[in-house]
């Protein structure tokens, strides 16, 4: 089994591209951490750590985590956000390893994984292709600005928490670049998948 890791920076493009991906490989098995973490975030159990953590204000009347409040939270601090990682990575992990035996359980040929923070995390996701998916900080901040509750000073902590971008371009076997717009974004992952295709 081939495994593809997408990466990059925040609104920069993975999502773009892994959805590109699983337009171009049907037949294949994805693993999205964001969608883990959606998930994890609508369980008891980690609601109730992050509530340890962050005091009762992080939880709506509902129960559920104020991800508004959150974000605000963990990119205020390092040491918040440090906390919440802790919490979420191992339990991020776990899921791909039952994700990754499954796959070759069942003998997929390729495996596709969006992990935002795959260097950042430390863990050892397994990946024999890496596609960093990057943009200039310009347009980053841009698209992280027109997302709903993102203020200008709450974009640039984001940024800034995570590794920069030219640091992840040198781990990468791939370069995607999204400055331009969604039609090139889209042929680019289409030379990918045709390389790809030829390697396996």
């Amino acid at each position: 089994m081939t495994t593809v890791a997408v990466t990059g920076g925040i609104a920069m493009g993975k999502t773009s591209v892994f959805e590109e991906l699983q337009a171009l490989f049907p037949e294949e098995v994805y693993f999205d951490a964001d969608q883990c973490v959606g998930e994890l975030l609508t369980r008891r159990e980690t609601c109730e750590k992050i509530q340890e953590e962050f005091g009762k204000a992080v939880l709506e009347g509902d129960g559920k985590i104020n991800r508004s409040y959150l974000r605000y939270q963990v990119f205020d601090s390092a040491k918040r956000r440090a906390a919440l990682e802790n919490i979420l990575h191992p339990e991020v992990y776990n899921c791909y390893l039952d994700f990754h035996q499954a796959a070759a359980d069942n003998s997929a040929r390729i495996s596709f994984l969006d992990i935002p923070l795959l260097f950042e995390s430390g863990d050892d996701y397994q990946r024999d292709v890496v596609i960093v998916v990057a943009c200039d900080k310009d347009t980053q901040l841009e698209r992280l600005n027109r997302r709903p509750g993102i203020t200008s000073s709450l974009a640039c902590r984001m940024v800034d928490s995570q590794w920069p971008i030219e640091r992840k371009i040198e781990l990468a076997d791939h370069v995607i670049w999204n400055s331009g717009s969604q039609k090139q974004l889209q042929q680019q992952t289409k030379y990918f998948a045709q390389w790809l295709k030829q390697k396996i």
